[in-house]
């Protein structure tokens, strides 16, 4: 029995020899090349005095365009999202070294800290990362190295994404691998039962990735990866931009007031919008229709505006304004909405029209292109093994699922 059992996996309703070669299931990921070496953990292994070490390396996906996001939470009770997984990935290190005290040390590179704690006391500085780390139960001494490679507040599940890697080399280093649903489904539980409001859907794409449609009973996610027409998705692979609008997402205040109006019972018919722009974008994705997609992207942004007029922030407005100008076919603010934060633009057909929009876009102050390959593949983990005993020579190998 080990602290993962007790948790449900979701259920994948396609199976991983029906899916495309760029978009494997977790469990079929070779380890990622560009995580690094043991080489550059030298620093902190030094600080260990006897083997073995256990390298723990995990990154997981971000993702735009989440159509039907809002209805995957406790409050909407059902939902359906169709959302796209991309290769702007969250990476975590964990270093473990089997002993009897259970020490801890955190590097959160986002933040520039870095703290030690007993696993009996965390401090509480960061308390969904402590509370994994902790209940992950690893005897002896733990390092956990996150990376600063996402763009935090950025509306594209970014907190979501850390979580899902974390969780995934934790359960690596005790020799005890999830597959990509149990990992969604932990990651997901660490974030809530330390009190933070979370939909599913972040989690979800960070473990299976691609491009997915989910079917939710919160807390229970059902996902169809979908099968974009070759030529569809080279189009909407160069069309689709993700524009960061310069400042992270500051909303907490707004996204309670929403979840207060939703949990008395209003707010029902934007949910229900919500639900049925995430099946068209869906349905469009798979016959390859990338207008009926840019329609789907504006039927759920509309929805969200009709939710609360502050979750579509200034800069959104002037964006959503600027491309609308220049052609484009469909946008959509990402994750939960508010100001700053990022947003999902279809651009026009013509490639010309979408270089002009690109280069408008560019051209404003702040504002950046997240440039990140579309079904981007779920969350993949390597482990390293290295015998101070018996010399500097690691064994390496990818992790596989139970």
């Amino acid at each position: 029995m080990t602290p993962f059992d007790n948790h449900p996996p979701l259920a994948d309703q396609q199976s991983a020899d029906q899916q495309p070669a760029d978009q494997q299931s977790a469990d079929q990921q070779p380890a990622d090349p560009s995580s690094g070496s043991t080489s550059d953990l030298a620093d902190t292994t030094l600080s260990l005095s006897r083997g073995p070490i256990f390298l723990v390396r995990s990154s997981a996906p971000t993702r735009t365009a989440d159509v039907g996001g809002w209805t995957d939470t406790w409050f909407a009770h059902h939902g359906t999202v169709c959302n796209i997984a991309i290769d702007h990935r969250a990476r975590v290190r964990v270093q473990a070294q089997p002993g009897r005290s259970r020490h801890v040390r955190l590097r959160i590179r986002m933040t520039g800290e870095d703290y030690q704690f007993d696993a009996a006391e965390p401090p509480g500085r960061h308390p969904i990362i402590e509370h994994a780390v902790v209940a992950a139960d690893i005897p002896g001494a733990v390092e956990v190295d996150l990376d600063d490679s996402i763009l935090a507040g950025s509306g594209l599940g970014t907190s979501a994404s850390v979580m899902v890697a974390l969780v995934a080399a934790l359960a690596a280093a005790i020799g005890d691998p999830l597959d990509a649903g149990e990992t969604a489904a932990l990651a997901h539980l660490q974030e809530t039962v330390t009190g933070k409001q979370s939909g599913i859907q972040d989690h979800a794409a960070a473990a299976w990735g691609g491009i997915s449609r989910y079917d939710v009973r919160y807390p229970s996610v059902r996902r169809e990866q979908l099968a974009v027409p070759d030529a569809a998705f080279a189009e909407l692979s160069a069309r689709l931009h993700t524009v960061y609008l310069g400042t992270p997402h500051a909303s907490s205040a707004l996204h309670d007031e929403v979840i207060a109006r939703l949990d008395a019972g209003h707010g029902e018919a934007e949910l229900e919008q919500m639900r049925t722009a995430a099946a068209d974008a869906a349905d469009a994705l798979v016959a390859g229709r990338l207008d009926r997609y840019g329609r789907a992207l504006m039927d759920a942004h509309d929805a969200i505006g009709s939710l609360h007029a502050g979750l579509v922030g200034d800069a959104a407005r002037d964006l959503i304004g600027l491309a609308s100008d220049h052609g484009a076919r469909g946008w959509k603010v990402n994750g939960a909405g508010g100001s700053g934060g990022s947003v999902a633009v279809l651009g026009p057909a013509d490639p010309a029209a979408d270089a002009a929009l690109v280069a408008a876009v560019r051209a404003r102050p702040g504002w950046s292109l997240v440039d990140a390959a579309l079904g981007a593949p779920g969350v993949r983990t390597s482990v390293s093994v290295i015998d101070l005993r018996s010399g500097p020579d690691d064994l390496t190998g990818e992790v596989t699922r139970r």
